[in-house]
């Protein structure tokens, strides 16, 4: 079953400028078309398969229809090295292969000379361009051209009906009322994005005051400090006692050592002390001690002793 046909076109940078190259590939023929695009003059041929490999037999290098239009599209989207493609017109092809058959080789140095007798082309030749397929292999280049004829100029429309241009005249104004009430919306946009960035502007330029007005604080508090630091004298301590911290230490190791004899013995009351002293003794007389204590608290001594007398 044949595949069906399908396009492909390119720009190229041809015969000096930018050509637009269009493909129509079909199982049984080849359509070509080159314009222009600088003057919009176009070229357009068509070949069918046999006339395509009667074309490749003469080159002495033969290519079946398929493989010849897989080369051309492969040198029309520039993805094999071995193919590319030239436009030349017919002087150039003539001047082409004239070098291929080695006429205008002379002497080393000597720059390439035309083919003597050459015949000036006619106008149809001259308005052809030839596409050229270059085919490099090892050792050699094979050219495998394909002319192709002006083609004919588009056929310009007649004059539209006046009802088609009040339509047109009203598709015209609502595109432009529309593209006008987009470009308002992209103002408004543009200035709510410029009043946004002054606000964040403003805002960066007041937090770096800020900050500096923090550092020049920070750096006052700083040597504040290290003034301060710097006057700052520290106390000296007073002469110590060597026999005095020896007692302490000696009292504070007392202190914190354990008697070994066991409980510590109850404490000495000097009130009772001065109360048994003063308690007579069974069956005897009253201490010296006791009777000068009454003596001093204002008891006379001979009414004591006439008391103890009586």
């Amino acid at each position: 079953m044949a595949s069906p046909q399908r396009w492909v076109r390119a720009e190229l940078f041809l015969g000096g400028g930018p050509h637009g190259v269009r493909l129509r590939l079909a199982p049984t023929a080849l359509e070509v078309e080159v314009e222009a695009l600088s003057t919009a003059q176009r070229w357009r041929g068509r070949f069918e398969a046999q006339a395509v490999e009667e074309l490749t037999r003469r080159t002495g290098n033969f290519k079946r229809f398929g493989v010849f239009c897989a080369m051309l599209e492969a040198a029309l989207m520039e993805s094999s090295p071995s193919v590319s493609l030239e436009l030349l017109t017919f002087g150039d092809l003539q001047a082409l292969r004239c070098r291929g058959r080695g006429r205008e080789a002379g002497p080393p140095g000597d720059p390439p000379r035309p083919p003597p007798h050459s015949a000036p082309a006619s106008p149809g030749l001259g308005a052809k361009r030839y596409l050229l397929l270059v085919y490099c292999v090892e050792f050699d280049r094979i050219h495998y051209p394909l002319p192709l004829p002006p083609a004919p100029p588009p056929p310009q429309d007649p004059d539209p009906p006046p009802e088609a241009l009040r339509r047109l005249v009203r598709t015209l104004r609502d595109e432009l009322r529309r593209a006008r009430a987009e470009a308002r919306g992209l103002e408004a946009e543009r200035l709510r994005e410029e009043e946004r960035r002054r606000r964040l502007e403003e805002e960066l330029r007041e937090a770096r005051e800020a900050l500096g007005t923090l550092r020049g604080r920070l750096r006052e508090l700083t040597a504040e400090l290290a003034a301060t630091r710097g006057r700052r004298t520290p106390p000296v301590p007073p002469p110590r006692d060597p026999r005095r911290s020896g007692s302490r230490d000696s009292s504070r190791g007392r202190h914190r050592t354990p008697s070994p004899a066991g409980p510590r013995a109850p404490r000495f009351d000097p009130t009772a002390f001065v109360r048994a002293r003063a308690r007579p003794p069974p069956g005897g007389r009253a201490p010296k001690a006791a009777a000068s204590g009454r003596a001093q608290r204002g008891q006379p001594q001979g009414g004591a002793r006439a008391q103890l007398f009586g």
